[in-house]
């Protein structure tokens, strides 16, 4: 192989390696050690309902195993607060005339951005609906659910479906299988990285010993 072909090819696998390295370590960086990302929120509205609009997900997601995904949600607030993770078009039907906040962007570090749909019609006690995957409410409650595929939304109310709801939402998704995806990309990249430089160090150094050997 030429020398500049063989520069070419080491230079290649350093940039290869580096930014897999990159993107390794920012996983684990996103997820830690647990495998898990975690966001948190502080959210107000005036209105009946926060809804955190349409989680869509694959059909074929895993259920269980190390490839099944879980989503943890935790509320803190001063009332009895309402916490649930329902099917869209049933929380849409349940929610349908109410007025409530439409979480449309949560901004990092804290807060949301939301879009009001106004409404006169007072609901019923979201408790009492019996479409919820996943719910429970308090002044702390919290819910742990292992996804599935389909349409999904988040909901936050007062228990008692009043207007006024204030609370500080996290938001956390588990991935087990993250975690030795981010290491193997680290391994491989690592591997990369050091064939790349050993390439180059080659090359450079036979590059440097020619002339020698040329006038000896």
């Amino acid at each position: 192989m030429k020398r500049g072909l063989k520069l070419g090819f080491g230079i290649t696998l350093c940039v290869l390696g580096f930014f897999t390295s990159i993107f390794a370590v920012a996983i684990l960086a996103l997820v830690g050690p647990d495998g898990r990302f975690t966001l948190e929120t502080d959210a107000a509205t005036e209105t009946r309902a926060l809804v955190f609009d349409a989680i869509s997900l694959r059909e074929d997601l895993p259920r269980s195993g190390r490839l099944a995904a879980t989503l943890s949600l935790e509320v803190s607030s001063d009332r009895t607060t309402f916490l649930g993770v329902g099917p869209t078009p049933e929380v849409a039907r349940y929610l349908r005339g109410v007025e409530v906040a439409h979480v449309v962007q949560v901004n990092w570090p804290g807060g949301v951005r939301t879009e009001d749909v106004t409404g006169a019609r007072t609901p019923t006690p979201p408790a009492d609906a019996t479409f919820w995957v996943a719910s429970d409410q308090g002044s702390d409650p919290s819910i742990e659910w292992t996804v599935r595929g389909g349409d999904w939304t988040i909901v936050v109310m007062n228990a008692d479906g009043s207007q006024g709801v204030a609370a500080d939402v996290g938001i956390g998704a588990e991935f087990d299988w993250l975690i030795w995806i981010a290491i193997v990309l680290l391994v491989v990249g690592a591997v990369t990285l050091l064939v790349g430089a050993l390439c180059l160090f080659l090359v450079i150094r036979r590059g440097d010993a020619e002339p020698a050997d040329a006038g000896a």
